[in-house]
């Protein structure tokens, strides 16, 4: 028994295929992509760019760049920091420039955590120094004055009171401000500044020249005397003449010549530098000698002139004239009205 199979078959779904044109040649390559010739990427200098892909040229391998330094911060912070306030004062006459230092930490500190003040001066040396007037350790700390040595402050015209006079004066960052009893000193210079106010007294001997504005003062004892000098911050030093109860308090002293009629009282911040000179005055009388120099001047500055001259042996003082003749050779003497003459006494 045999079954037969039969498909349905759709005419419709076979298409034909369409004929090839007559027209046109059959060439095997006509259907190939026409290849064209890429130009070279070049840039002037013969360098080529490499095509992305291409792998028939060997890459250079990559050149390795340093790291980048860090990059800084926008607000770069500035350590061991100072900042300084300046001011321009007058003291005694003067003109001073007072330079005040804060130390910060950092830069960025609120707040200093040590400060200080000076001024520079030029000294009587003629050499300018840097005095140093206030150390303050801290902001809420006591500030020290004064802080340069007695001599540094003798140089430039001051003393410890008139230090922290000027020290008052200085400018701070934080606005404060102090009056000369406000500072406080180490007990070493407690103990040098006592010692400097302190007068000693010579009797018989007569401190010549450098006395204050409006002296003498009459009439007034030798406590008297001491006294207003220990008070007075200008007074260095003093001549009191018993014979007239006259006070001449002095800014200075130097050269001590003998006077009976005198008492003369110094404080210890110039004891070291007094001279007690050999010159012997009398009045109304002149020396006969060589004069190396006849100048016009007046008594004190003529008997300092000479006592501080190893070369003159004596002078002849000219009181109507104001003339000061200063003799290198004495030989004799004799009376002559309104001369105030003196020699230095040799010792035999």
């Amino acid at each position: 028994m045999g079954i037969w199979l039969v498909f349905d078959r759709d005419l419709t779904a076979i298409q034909p295929e369409p004929p090839v044109a007559q027209n046109e040649p059959l060439n095997p390559n006509e259907n190939r992509p026409i290849e064209t010739k890429k130009p070279e990427d070049r840039i002037p200098g013969g360098e080529t760019i490499a095509d992305e892909g291409k792998t028939d040229t060997p890459k250079s391998p990559p050149i390795e760049q340093p790291p980048l330094p860090p990059a800084e911060p926008v607000n770069p912070d500035t350590f061991d920091f100072v900042k300084f306030a300046n001011r321009q004062v007058t003291y005694a006459g003067s003109t001073w420039q007072l330079e005040s230092g804060h130390h910060f930490d950092s830069e960025k500190d609120p707040t200093w955590d040590t400060a200080w003040c000076y001024t520079r001066r030029l000294a009587n040396t003629g050499v300018e120094v840097q005095v140093s007037l206030v150390n303050r350790p801290s902001p809420t700390s006591m500030p020290q004055a004064p802080v340069s040595s007695i001599e540094t402050l003798a140089s430039v015209g001051l003393d410890d009171n008139s230090a922290r006079e000027l020290a008052s004066r200085c400018l701070w960052l934080d606005e404060a401000s102090f009056a000369p009893n406000d500072f406080d000193m180490d007990h070493k210079r407690k103990e040098a500044a006592a010692a400097a106010e302190e007068l000693f007294v010579q009797d018989g001997w007569d401190a010549i020249g450098n006395d204050l504005p409006g002296m003498p003062a009459w009439n007034v004892s030798l406590e008297q005397c001491q006294a207003q000098c220990e008070t007075d911050g200008r007074c260095l030093a003093l001549t009191y003449d018993k014979k007239h109860a006259a006070c001449f308090m002095k800014d200075n002293g130097s050269i001590l010549v003998r006077n009976p009629d005198a008492v003369m009282a110094a404080k210890g911040a110039i004891k070291a530098k007094l001279q007690y000179s050999s010159l012997v005055f009398a009045k109304d009388t002149v020396v006969i000698g060589g004069a190396y120099a006849n100048v016009r001047s007046s008594y004190a500055d003529c008997v300092v002139a000479c006592a501080a001259d190893q070369r003159c042996l004596g002078f002849n003082f000219d009181g109507p004239n104001k003339m000061c003749a200063m003799l290198d050779s004495v030989t004799s003497s004799s009376p002559f009205k309104g001369v105030t003459s003196s020699v230095k006494a040799t010792r035999s």
